[in-house]
Parts: C-alpha cells; sequence; structure tokens
C-alpha cells in the first residue's frame, strides 16, 4: 500500500543578501494512514521547515524548496497551482501550531474560530454547524461544550487552548495531523492530558499523525516510528521501539541519554556538548562530528549515507555502520 505522505529528497534555501543558505538538506520519510510519527530533534534541526514545506507555507521569498517532492495521496504537492492549496490546507492536512495564544484569534470567540474551518471546507446549515463544533470541543476533553462556545481565548487555560486548537485542526476530518510542538509551555500533568487527547483522537478517527518535538519522551507517547533530525538532515529512523531499545547514531544516543527517566532523577542531567551548527556552515562531513564523541577522521570528510541496520531501522553514521554495509531507502 502506498504511503498517506512521502517526501522524497526535500531541500529548502533560505537567501539572504544575495547569500544562499541551505537550511533543509535530502529529508526523505513516509507517512502511512493511521500511523504516527515522531519528528525529532534540537531546535535548529529543520523539524518545523520541513512540516511547513508539506503545507507550502515557506514564505517565498526568502525561502526557496529547492528540490524533492512531497506526495500526499499519490499527488505531488510541490506541482500543484498554489491557489489549489487552500483546498487542501484544514481539509486533508491540517496542523496544530506552537503557542495556542498566539495562534488563536483574541476577538473571535472559541466557538467561532472552531467553526471557520467547517465554514470554509463544509457545507453546512449554521445549525449543523454549531453541532459539530459543539461535538468537536467535547471530543478533546473540553467541559460544557456548548455552553464555552462563546467564550473567549483568553478565558481558557494553556492546556484548554491546545485542546482548541486540536479541535480545530480535526473540524474537517482531515487525513493527516501535523502537530508542532504540541505541549511546549504545558506543565507535566497538562502536557499528558494533551497527549492523552491525540492518541483518543488517533485511535477513534483514524487520522494521521506526524508530530514534532524535541522531546523524546514525548514521541514515545504517542508515535509508532521516529524520524531524528540534525542541522537539516535525517540522522536516524526506526520503530520507536527499536530507536529507544538501540540507537544507532550518536546524536539519538545523546537525546536519549538526556531525559530524565524514574529513579534516576538524582543524577546529574547529560548535556551533548556544543551546539547545533548555523545552517550552511558544515562544508564536509557529518554535520554532528564537532560534537560527537565517538568520530573517526573520516566524519570530517565524507557524509555518511543511511546505513540500513534492519527491520525499518536505518542511520547515517560511520562509526556504527554494519559490517557489511548497504544504503536504504528511508521508509
Amino acid at each position: 500500500m502506498s504511503p498517506l505522505l512521502k517526501i522524497d529528497d526535500l531541500a529548502v534555501d533560505f537567501i539572504a543578501k544575495g547569500r544562499i543558505t541551505r537550511v533543509v538538506e535530502g529529508v526523505s520519510f513516509t507517512v502511512n494512514a493511521g500511523e504516527a510519527v515522531g519528528l525529532v530533534g534540537e531546535s535548529g534541526s529543520g523539524k518545523s521547515l520541513t512540516s511547513l514545506a508539506v503545507l507550502r507555507l515557506i514564505p517565498e521569498p526568502p525561502g526557496l524548496i529547492a528540490r524533492g517532492r512531497i506526495e500526499f495521496e499519490g499527488v505531488d504537492l510541490l506541482q500543484l497551482p498554489r491557489d489549489v492549496m487552500p483546498e487542501i490546507r484544514g481539509s486533508k492536512i491540517s496542523m496544530i501550531f506552537q503557542e495556542p495564544m498566539s495562534s488563536l484569534n483574541p476577538v473571535m470567540t472559541i466557538g467561532d474560530q472552531v467553526g471557520e474551518a467547517i465554514k470554509l471546507h463544509r457545507r453546512m446549515s449554521r445549525s449543523d454547524r454549531l453541532a459539530r463544533v459543539v461535538e468537536l470541543l467535547q471530543m478533546v476533553g473540553i467541559p460544557d461544550a456548548e455552553a464555552r462556545m462563546g467564550a473567549y481565548p483568553h478565558q481558557f487555560s494553556g492546556g484548554m487552548r491546545q485542546r482548541v486548537m486540536i479541535a480545530m485542526a480535526l473540524a474537517c476530518e482531515p487525513r493527516l495531523l501535523i502537530a508542532d510542538e504540541p505541549t511546549t509551555a504545558l506543565d507535566v500533568t497538562i502536557q499528558a492530558q494533551v497527549l492523552d487527547v491525540m492518541n483518543k483522537v488517533r485511535q477513534d478517527t483514524g487520522t494521521a499523525v506526524l508530530l514534532i518535538s524535541h522531546d523524546l519522551s514525548v514521541i514515545a507517547e504517542v508515535c509508532d516510528r521516529v524520524v531524528v533530525m540534525y542541522a537539516g538532515r535525517v540522522v536516524e529512523t526506526g520503530p520507536v521501539a527499536t530507536i529507544f531499545d538501540a540507537p544507532a547514531h550518536p546524536y539519538t544516543d545523546g537525546l536519549l541519554r538526556s531525559i530524565v527517566r524514574p529513579g534516576h532523577e538524582e543524577r546529574r542531567l547529560y548535556q551533548i556538548p556544543g551546539s547545533v551548527p548555523p545552517a550552511g556552515s558544515i562544508k564536509a562531513g557529518c554535520p554532528f562530528q564537532p560534537r560527537c564523541p565517538r568520530k573517526i577522521d573520516r566524519c570530517a570528510v565524507d557524509m555518511p549515507p543511511m546505513f540500513d541496520h534492519g527491520a525499518g531501522h536505518g542511520a547515517a553514521c560511520w562509526v556504527t555502520a554494519p559490517v557489511r554495509t548497504t544504503e536504504m531507502e528511508v521508509q
């Protein structure tokens, strides 16, 4: 069966003062129908830009999708006329953006905002549309939904605003939901509640999820597979259990060691030395090698391909490459 979403060799540039900087390079992965895939990495790794490219929301200029294909239901979105994309956004592909307070309109009621996408993409009477809004708010766990339709965003807590964002994204029953750091700035209890809502929605509706996060513990709560990005590239991909049990890239290993684990709260938290390099600053070799504790001479010279570690697990690393190395096509 063909994947719902297939990103193949995606490259994104930004142009400033006549200088072209490559910020996403050679990104390839898939999302199958009903599947949840986690896109993980530190800030500056290219996660959000990749998701914006899917919806063709990268401003051009200064941004430019320089290369690649983004196929959704077998159609390359990059080849569609721009005036067709609004029919897909919110209807077939929806996105939950970071910071729900800044994403919601402060002078529109919650009911009007959730109903806006329905009004745009679906032919419904006003009464049916209002009934659908109430149903959506109830689905994401907002109490007394009918009464709270007339409330404004500032009258909701951070967790409740994020639930409203999920309701808005699901209004037209999209095939794919992209969630960009949906639990950022929420406390641990509210974060767990929001993740529970996303899991329930996925189970009830069959919507595929692309969850973007810098936190692997969040990814583990929702996702089936993980795609790890660093400095604009995919460096590892595989099933969640495999990545957590046997990471094959030193960067993924560092991210996992940075997680606070139950029973180890008193230990000093591990920190990957250094920081993500500025876009375009690494001219040769693996972009992680300046920070890598396991690097070899070849790492500074040649960019490693994605090596096949079996069972859908791949990693772009010379050090951990299997003895009989074969390049894999990222699935």
